[in-house]
């Protein structure tokens, strides 16, 4: 849990100028006075001194103080309308809203935490068709035509989630989005079912049962699994982790349904105060029942977070080989494709209301392979409009 004491900027100052009848220098020794004795063990004696004071005061670090002794006490609805109220603020410093937000996550997730957004999208490509080519069958020239056009396409993605952390430290889960284009075959729906917890034995090892579902025209699949991952603190400023996850794919097209298996390794380093290097290195595969969709996938995600001026910013690039182990007579080898997508996305804490703050991407992908007909280009991006809690 994160301390306040880093809310440096928001001490007592404002006390001066209330119409109250004690002085600021008795309220600081007040203050004082419920931290000592949140610290020796009196937790009741310290809300309740606190609860005086911010009745009296006002003060943002008081309540700050206040909301953290709540969630300890298991008050998190308590502590939650405190920790929103200062965020809310207009006069709380952008640098103590980011320190704030973890405690409101916290405290949500013991209450119900509630997200949602939409995305407005636009692609130049969304069915990621090839331009069209020529294919050999035996030695004999094929004139390929694509099953769809390649065309701008503009469409919303309205997503929810709630999440839940129980008193018995199970954490449940629920994620939905929605695929919203015009044409039929672009629109999809994707649903998460979810329930883990941290496994006490081992610090930081978390466990978790899920089933992932997708809808669509062509490709519904539902994919059971459970996964385990554990973060590793290197030190105050970094960590890595890794983790596995199986379970089996049952897809609409009963040949492509088999046993799913992903392993991946993960790792920040926040190497200035304000920028910090991620990335991400994960491996996959599908045994199908029908061995011409097996396939091993690599993927390597890289990134960086940037807070320049008030503006996060987000550059980051996904590198992604597809093989696919059946040797197919048709094309005459294994297919292979190699995907790259680099990605920009930019928000601002100034642009934010009431929790709301819009994001801005943009995206452009490529596939080549060695199979003409599956080359692809597409240029996109996308408003979120995201609600932080």
């Amino acid at each position: 849990m994160i301390r306040i004491e880093v809310l440096a900027g928001l001490l007592l100052a404002s006390v001066a100028t209330s119409a109250v009848a004690a002085t600021p220098a008795e309220i600081e020794a007040d203050f004082r006075q419920a931290m000592i004795e949140a610290h020796d063990g009196r937790p009741d004696a310290a809300i309740q001194r606190l609860r005086a004071l911010a009745s009296e005061t006002g003060a943002p670090r008081i309540r700050l103080e206040l909301g953290l002794l709540l969630l300890r006490a298991g008050d998190s609805a308590g502590a939650l309308t405190l920790f929103r109220q200062v965020y809310l603020e207009a006069d709380t410093p952008q640098t103590v809203r980011r320190n704030i937000l973890p405690l409101i996550e916290e405290a949500e997730l013991r209450v119900l935490r509630i997200r949602y957004g939409a995305r407005i999208i636009t692609d130049s490509n969304p069915s990621q068709v090839s331009e069209g080519g020529t294919i050999y069958f035996n030695g004999v020239p094929l004139e390929y035509q694509p099953p769809a056009r390649k065309q701008t396409a503009y469409g919303i993605e309205p997503w929810f989630s709630a999440e839940k952390l129980w008193q018995n430290g199970y954490l449940t889960k629920f994620n939905a989005s929605a695929r919203l284009f015009e044409e039929d075959d672009l629109r999809r729906g994707r649903f998460q079912i979810a329930a883990g917890r941290r496994i006490a034995a081992v610090p930081g090892l978390f466990v978790q049962a899920s089933v992932d579902t997708e809808i669509a025209n062509h490709g519904s699949y539902v994919l059971p699994s459970i996964e385990s991952w554990k973060r590793f603190r290197l030190s105050d400023t970094a960590g890595v982790g890794l983790g596995g996850q199986v379970g089996y794919m049952v897809s609409q097209e009963a040949d492509v349904s088999g046993p799913f298996c992903r392993g991946y390794v993960f790792g920040d380093w926040t190497f200035q105060s304000n920028a910090t290097v991620f990335g991400r290195l994960s491996a996959e595969t599908l045994d199908s029942r029908n061995d011409f969709y097996d396939y091993v996938s690599t993927r390597v995600d890289f990134g960086f977070n940037l807070d320049i001026a008030d503006v996060d910013v987000t550059p980051q690039v996904s590198w992604k080989q597809t093989r696919f182990i059946e040797y197919s007579p048709f094309w005459g080898n294994h297919r292979k494709d190699t995907t790259i997508r680099p990605e920009v996305t930019v928000s601002s804490g100034q642009l934010e209301w009431n929790g709301i703050r819009p994001e801005v991407s943009v995206f452009y992908e490529w596939r080549s392979s060695n199979v003409e007909i599956y080359e692809y280009d597409q240029l996109g991006g996308y408003v979120n409009l995201r609600k932080l809690f």
